[in-house]
Order: C-alpha cells, then sequence, then structure tokens
C-alpha cells in the first residue's frame, strides 16, 4: 500500500485476549494478598465484590477513570480501609497487591501469527502502539518491534479522545494520511484515529456483527491479513 510509512496498534483485544491474562493476574493478586492478612479481610473478596468497590471509587474520583494502575490501588485501598485497616497498612497492601497483578498481568499469549507479522511490518514500517490499559508492552518480547508504546493513564484523556493519536504521529515523525492504526474497538480505535486523519483497520477476530456503519476503512480478522494489506 501506497503512502503508509508507519502503524500503530492497541494491544488488548489485538495483540493478545485480554481476558485471561487479567483473569489469571486478578487470581494472583488475590491469593497473595490471603498470605498477608487476616483471615476476615479477604473472606468476602471476589471478583464481583472488588468491582462493586471499583465502581464506587471511579464514581467519587472519575477523573481517574482513565488510570487503571490508580483505580486498581485505590480500590484496593478502600477495601481494606473498609475491613479496619488503618489509611497506612491499606496503602502498602494496595501496593503490594497491584505489583503481583501488574507482574502477572504482562504474562500474554499474543495471537496465532502475531509475532511474525510484527516481525515483518518492522522491517519496512515504524510500529508503535495505543492503548488504553495499561500493559507494559516494551517490557515482552514483542516489545522490540516498536518503537514506543502510549498509556492512557499517562495523558489527560483516553481514546478516542485525540491526545494520544496526536502524540504518536509526532513522536514516528509522520503526517497522519502516512498512518495506519489497527485496534478492535470501532469506537475507541477506529473512531478516535479517523478523526485525527489516520487510515484505519478494525480487527474483527470474531466476526461481530457492527452496529451501523464501522467507518474502517479495512477490516480483518486475522492480524496476518496486514502483511498482504501493505504489499
Amino acid at each position: 500500500m501506497k503512502g503508509v510509512r508507519a502503524l500503530t496498534f492497541d494491544l488488548d483485544n489485538t495483540l493478545w485476549e485480554t481476558d485471561v491474562s487479567i483473569l489469571r493476574a486478578e487470581d494472583a493478586m488475590a491469593r497473595h494478598l490471603r498470605t498477608l492478612t487476616p483471615a476476615r479481610w479477604m473472606a468476602e473478596f471476589t471478583l464481583e465484590t472488588f468491582h462493586e468497590v471499583r465502581k464506587e471509587v471511579i464514581k467519587e474520583q472519575p477523573h481517574i477513570s482513565h488510570n487503571l494502575t490508580t483505580i486498581r490501588k485505590e480500590t484496593l485501598k478502600r477495601w481494606f480501609e473498609n475491613r479496619g485497616a488503618t489509611n497506612a497498612v491499606a496503602e502498602d497492601l494496595a501496593n503490594e497487591g497491584f505489583q503481583v497483578f501488574y507482574e502477572e498481568r504482562q504474562n500474554v499469549t499474543p495471537y496465532p501469527g502475531t509475532v511474525a507479522t510484527l516481525s515483518g511490518l518492522s522491517k519496512n514500517f515504524k510500529l508503535a502502539a495505543i492503548t488504553n490499559g495499561n500493559a507494559d508492552l516494551m517490557a515482552m518480547q514483542i516489545g522490540r518491534y516498536f518503537q514506543f508504546s502510549l498509556q492512557s493513564q499517562h495523558f489527560p484523556e483516553p481514546k478516542p479522545a485525540p491526545v494520544m493519536f496526536e502524540e504518536a504521529l509526532k513522536r514516528l515523525k509522520v503526517d497522519p494520511h502516512e498512518c495506519m492504526h489497527v485496534g478492535d474497538d470501532i469506537e475507541h480505535d477506529v473512531m478516535g484515529a479517523q478523526q485525527v486523519g489516520m487510515k484505519t483497520v478494525w480487527f474483527n477476530m470474531h466476526s461481530r456483527s457492527p452496529k451501523g456503519d464501522t467507518l474502517a476503512d479495512y477490516v480483518i480478522t486475522d492480524l496476518r491479513e496486514l502483511l498482504r494489506l501493505l504489499k
């Protein structure tokens, strides 16, 4: 494809299945915290009860809703404070729990063909990532194919706001029409990238039926299709 000099990628559910890694990380975090606290503090801890507290935190502090690191720490802190922990103890446990979660959260399995696709693309295009999550791409093996990864927690707004797309274009030193964004979310990825003038690819791995017009320039169900598309 003529004119494309760089590609940006979403991460979660675009390069790997997120639910699997998150559930595994949640379990590791809970198991670790149970070894550090009185049994009664974790007796009612489940994904459902944890998420209820998370909703309370976000409702009270909507300005942190796009910062997944801060949300998790604040939710854990609130959980332990609600069970009698002092502010200091709750904060220490929150930091400890988050660290275990975060380390396990990086243990992802790329979709079939992803590594080979990124390897091939990186030989001819500049690659970067734009995510609303907090995965540490550059610490992963596949991070070697990317120039950088932008996380929403470091910006005023998450996708689909233009700020991260504009920053990526600036760092890649390309014009919007010279960059193609690939992602699984129509609103966050396709609409977000198109509003700044980038080409877009909707990664529709599960062949979902879109609600209305996808707006994307291209639709793929396998990342390996990018190699053919960009010939």
